[in-house]
């Protein structure tokens, strides 16, 4: 049979609710005494100072029953003691008096007190009331502990959160080299914390560059955790082969990351560039069409490729290759960018987009980075509701000294 809890010293723990009588008189803490202590700890003390001392040094009780007239300090001083505590101010308190004014008991609410019980006791009356405020008592007193466990869990996740985040902010590239032979600039804002899509640059040996941006199904960790999973695969196939493919690596994305395994689908658009032959070799798994802008006039879109990564047919991934020239811009986004809603919910759209990247023919990389983001910026009549990435490459006046050994 289990027995009654111990504390650190082997005693037995009291666990019934506590309550605390303040009264000059003897009788009076007697008779109130005898009528609650089978249900409750009693603490008694014969005036307001003593009680002020009870209170500093031990286990607060749960109720208070406090006599208003006590020679030095009043119940009424010891109300506003209790009052000015964050300590105690939550502790009921039921006024006790031989008055029965209503003028006293309007006085003892107005200082903080929750009830009124007059001299002499009535038995049934003491128990119900105090019976009911220190139910009240202990049930606001699981509340406010359940609610400060729940802030506790939420500063942890969220510091955990910022920690995830993070380590996402480190998928995103560095600034090329000045002699790589293009230049990039980009922009990644997640709708929450974390975001379900990834941008990158991995510079290659030979002088090449691959790049990739990828938008996962959904928001938040579940697509963050995606995210980075699919980065870290897509980075590892890099490094372990010199000749990339970007059909290939689509191809070999889809075989590792099926609907089942995660719930969760993925676009992305995985590009080859050689700035020594100025070649783009390009495959997009159902992303968002990249936007080629030409120096010499015109534009075009990176279509070739697929379906969302996770949703294959079968029918494998194409890829394509396309020869950009000196001043050329090449943009790449994910579709939060032009599903954003203006006040009458008209889309920013691809086809405003385009005209708009066309307008900036001729800017550096940063200058039309910056123009989208504040074209975005001004669309949106309300925060985004889903993760906005976009980056630009250019093409360099003189392609850079090659990096290729010679056989």
């Amino acid at each position: 049979m289990k027995g009654p809890p111990m504390d650190s010293s082997g005693e037995a723990v009291d666990e019934r609710p506590t309550v605390l009588i303040v009264d000059d008189e003897p009788a009076n803490l007697q008779v109130l005494g005898r009528l609650l202590r089978d249900s409750y700890r009693i603490l008694v003390a014969r005036s307001g100072e003593q009680a002020l001392d009870i209170l500093s040094g031990q286990r607060l009780p749960d109720v208070i029953l406090l006599d208003i007239t006590m020679p030095g300090m009043s119940g009424y001083d010891v109300l506003e003691r209790l009052q000015a505590d964050l300590s105690t101010r939550e502790i009921p308190v039921i006024i006790i008096s031989a008055r029965s004014e209503w003028e006293d008991e309007a006085e003892g609410l107005a200082r903080g007190a929750v009830d009124y019980i007059a001299k002499p006791f009535d038995s049934a009356v003491v128990r119900a009331r105090v019976g009911t405020h220190a139910k009240l008592k202990i049930r606001s007193d699981l509340l406010a502990a359940n609610y400060r466990r729940l802030q506790e869990q939420q500063q942890r996740i969220e510091a955990d959160l910022r920690l995830a985040s993070e380590v996402q902010q480190t998928l995103l590239p560095e600034a090329p080299a000045a002699d790589a032979g293009y230049t990039l600039a980009w922009r990644y804002q997640p709708s929450a914390v974390l975001g379900g899509d990834v941008f990158t640059a991995i510079p290659l040996e030979d002088g090449r560059v691959v790049l990739y941006m990828l938008d996962v199904s959904g928001h938040g960790v579940p697509a963050a955790l995606v995210s980075v999973s699919v980065a870290q695969s897509i980075r590892q196939w890099v490094a372990e082969r010199r000749q990339v493919s970007p059909a290939a690596v689509a191809e070999a994305l889809d075989a590792e990351y099926p609907l089942e395994r995660f719930d969760k689908f993925f676009t992305v658009i995985i590009l080859v560039y050689d700035p020594q032959t100025r070649e783009l070799c390009y495959c997009n798994a159902g992303h968002p069409p990249g936007v080629l802008v030409r120096q010499r006039g015109g534009s075009i879109t990176l279509e070739t490729g697929g379906v969302p990564v996770g949703i294959g047919d079968g029918g494998g991934y194409e890829e394509a290759r396309v020869t950009l020239e000196a001043g050329d811009l090449l943009f790449i986004y994910t579709d939060g960018l032009v599903e954003l809603e203006d006040a009458a919910g008209e889309p920013l759209s691809s086809h405003r987009l385009e005209v708009a990247l066309r307008d900036w023919r001729g800017s550096d990389v940063e200058t039309v980075v910056h123009g989208v983001e504040q074209m975005a910026r001004l669309h949106r009549a309300r925060p985004p509701l889903d993760d906005l990435t976009f980056a630009c490459l250019g093409v360099s006046g003189h392609p850079p000294r090659s990096h290729r050994k010679e056989g």
